[in-house]
């Protein structure tokens, strides 16, 4: 049947129903092979033992966890065979040895078949995204007090170089911020996304760096979509994980001078803020003068937008010495 199935795909005229039906019969053979305890579903543990084999068929998961609980979209804790379908057809997984002999992929379940339901077969779930806990809880006091950050582990998570193995991560973390495949990001998408597949809380936390991460990201590459320049698109994604990074360190500098914790800093909060300003790499004698150079539309107080203009341009970092 799976020699039946490589026949007809290549021919778009064939019957779709006979070609469907074997493609689904294809995923049920994957299913099998990595349903160990023979119950139609996939625990945790299974799914983790079958990275090799999902390897061989297609696709490298780098971050099972996550990838595991997106194909969970009932939350039940187990992966059903409609919901692996849907994934599988997603990566486009294909059994590498299905032109070999078929009989010996089915000879170890063909007894379990005429239990199967033909729905499950024939229908996999369209796809859709969990919700998962309540609003974010709004941040009390300095962001910084009582927190330190690792900023290596930081770009660990945000993998934006151009290496084959940064590429492929990279490719897989869009796919799991992107649950509804529309190839768009959009704000809510990536906060979740920092919150449920990378697990970065102090990230998550920093609002104001998500959002300038994402508005500098977004429209970075102009294409013909008119939604293009609301959302970003996956191949604006390796500029949002370095913005990301960056505007993190950004935004913890900044809560750094903001003594007063109102999300802006005043002359005195300027000044005060001298040694810390020379450890990130400024050099200048005169800050009152330079105050005024940061606060650009001249109310009295710098905002975080004119203070990452300002520190981009100085090539401020607490993470890279001067």
């Amino acid at each position: 049947m799976l020699r039946l199935w490589r026949g007809k795909k290549k021919n778009p005229h064939g019957l779709s129903g006979i070609i469907s039906m074997l493609r689904y019969f294809e995923l049920f053979v994957m299913f099998d092979r990595m349903d160990q305890n023979d119950d139609r579903r996939l625990g945790f543990g299974e799914f983790t033992d079958a990275l090799p084999q999902l390897e061989k068929w297609g696709v490298h998961v780098y971050y099972p966890e996550a990838q595991f609980n997106q194909i969970d979209k009932n939350g039940g804790g187990m992966i059903l065979f409609d919901e692996f379908a849907d994934w599988a057809i997603q990566y486009s997984l294909d059994i590498e040895d299905d032109d070999d002999d078929p009989d010996d992929d089915f000879q170890n379940f063909g007894s379990n078949l005429s239990s199967m339901h033909i729905g499950t077969l024939l229908c996999a779930s369209f796809w859709c995204a969990r919700g998962q806990g309540g609003p974010p809880k709004r941040m009390k006091g300095h962001f910084t007090r009582g927190r330190t950050f690792d900023y290596n582990k930081l770009a660990e998570a945000m993998p934006s170089g151009r290496s084959r193995l940064e590429f492929a991560r990279r490719d897989e973390m869009f796919r799991l911020f992107d649950p509804n495949g529309n190839g768009y990001l959009s704000l809510a998408e990536v906060d979740k996304g920092i919150r449920d597949i990378l697990r970065l809380d102090d990230l998550f936390d920093a609002k104001p760096a998500i959002m300038r991460a994402f508005q500098a990201s977004k429209n970075a590459h102009k294409g013909r979509s008119r939604l293009g320049a609301d959302y970003v698109t996956r191949s604006e994604f390796r500029l949002l994980l370095e913005y990301l990074r960056r505007y993190f360190e950004l935004f913890v500098m900044f809560d750094r001078v903001d003594e007063g914790d109102d999300r802006r800093i005043n002359e005195q909060e300027f000044i005060s803020a001298g040694h810390k300003l020379e450890a990130w790499g400024l050099t200048v004698a005169d800050l009152p003068g330079e105050f005024k150079k940061v606060d650009k539309n001249g109310g009295g107080q710098i905002l975080f937008q004119e203070f990452c203009d300002w520190a981009l341009e100085k090539h401020l970092s607490e993470s890279v010495p001067p």
